[in-house]
Formats: structure tokens, sequence, C-alpha cells
């Protein structure tokens, strides 16, 4: 029975996805800003002439910023399909500097892949896997198609980060924030202490903080002050565009994973 319930939640999980594929710049989510600031985060790690693998492209907004700004060449995969429509149809209207190619896929198929790339990353995709232990084997079988040296760049949401909003939050009279129901966060120590041959944790990046405080605490009151829903796309949440990450208020966090040179 248990087996079932899983099997159910995943069709769901994959499901709930196909439904967003209409819904544009907001199908990975309606906070654009945090998009923007991912996107910006994630652009860091790459250098030109770069193979990358994005896993979860939904839409393809990230492959493509990252194909028009660099001379790189992208696998997108996504098992949803109407995501994958969406886009080819996006990256058929747009000048690259790169190229990309969008393919129906997803973390069940990756060791079928054969090109070993020099960056792949993820972007609030691995939350989406029905337990840590489905997790963990995902996060092997990426770093497995990395080539020596090369990175891949985690970007997920950290159980932790949420805490420290949530302590912000109380403070100030803001109820709790829970992660959505098809979501399972990261807690970092689980992250420190996984050992995968061969590869090492280099980083972890907390990008986001400065945007996570504004917006979740100091948005957060200010509109509960008027009587109002806080705006994703606020002023004071904009204000995170030109500043950087301070602190560890990050719910969105990039662990760096690096796979060690070869001893020849």
């Amino acid at each position: 029975m248990m087996q079932e319930k899983q099997e159910r939640s995943i069709a769901e999980i994959q499901q709930y996805w196909e439904e967003r594929a209409v819904l544009g710049q907001e199908s990975g989510s309606r906070d654009v800003i945090a998009k923007v600031i991912e996107i910006e985060a994630i652009a860091k790690y790459v250098k030109e002439g770069m193979r990358i693998l994005e896993i979860g492209c939904g839409n393809g907004i990230t492959a493509i910023e990252l194909a028009k700004r660099f001379q790189v060449d992208i696998l997108g995969l996504d098992y949803a399909q109407k995501m994958v429509q969406a886009a080819r149809s996006l990256v058929a209207k747009e000048t690259l500097l790169g190229k990309i190619d969008f393919m129906v896929g997803d973390v069940g198929m990756l060791p079928e892949l054969e090109t070993r790339y020099d960056l792949i990353y993820t972007e609030r995709v691995l939350i989406n896997l029905e337990s840590w232990e489905a997790q963990k084997k995902a996060i092997a079988d990426i770093t497995g198609l990395l080539r020596p040296g090369g990175v891949y760049a985690m970007c997920e949401n950290s159980v932790d980060g949420l805490g420290k909003i949530n302590e912000l939050r109380e403070l100030v009279g803001l109820p709790a924030i829970t992660p959505p129901w098809h979501n399972i966060y990261f807690r970092d120590d689980d992250l420190r202490e996984l050992k995968i041959p061969g590869i090492q944790l280099e980083k972890v990046d907390c990008y986001s903080a400065t945007y996570y405080f504004l917006s979740r605490v100091v948005n957060a009151w200010l509109a509960q002050e008027e009587g109002q829903e806080p705006s994703y796309d606020a002023a004071v949440n904009r204000l995170a565009l030109k500043l950087p990450a301070l602190g560890d208020t990050a719910q969105g966090r990039i662990w760096l994973w690096r796979k060690q040179q070869s001893d020849n």
C-alpha cells in the first residue's frame, strides 16, 4: 500500500507541473524576482565553451538566458512533456550565442546519457522527489555525469534557511511558512554528511538570503500592517536585485559539488 501511495504522489507532482506549462514566466514559480536571482546565481558558474546539462528545465527560461549570454552547448531535460514543448516554442523566438536542445527526460534516465558535462544544474527540482533516499540517488547519478573538474550547481531549497526566516517572522508576529505539499526541502547536515566517491561538496552559496529577508519578513510585515496580501513585485523585494546576499536567511541555496580531477 505504501508503494502505491508513493507512485500516486509522483504522478500527482508530474501532473502539477504539466498544468503549469501554460503559465509562461511564472511556470516555475509566481515569484519572478526569486527566479531572476536564481538565474544570476547559476550564471556565476558558467564559462564560455562549456557543455551544460539542465535537469528539470521547465519551459527553458534559465537555459535560454544562459545561451543568450554565453557560447555554450546546453541540453535541457524535463519530465513534463508540455514544459518541453513550451521550451522549444520559446527558444525558437530567440537569438542565441550558444546552442540548446530540449528533450523529455528526468533523473531516472540519467545513467543512459553518454555525454559528460562541465556544468550541471537544477533549480528546485530534487525537492520534488519523494524521499531523501531518492534525492541521494539523484545527486549521485547527476554528479556521475560530470567531467573531471566539472561542477553540479544544486540550486534547491533548505529547511535550515526556511527555519531562519520563520524565526524572524515569529519575532514580528507573522505565521510560519511551510513548504508546498509537493516538496521535501534539504537539511544542510544531511548534505554535509553525504559521501559520494570522487565528489566534493565545495561550498554552499546562500545567494538568496537578502531577498528572502526582504520579501518574507520585511515586505510581509509591511503588508500585514496595511491589511494587505504581500506582493511578489513590491518595491522592497526589487531592492534585493541591487544588493549582495547577506546572512543565511536563504531558503534557496546552491550546494556546489565538484568532481575530482583524474590522477592521470
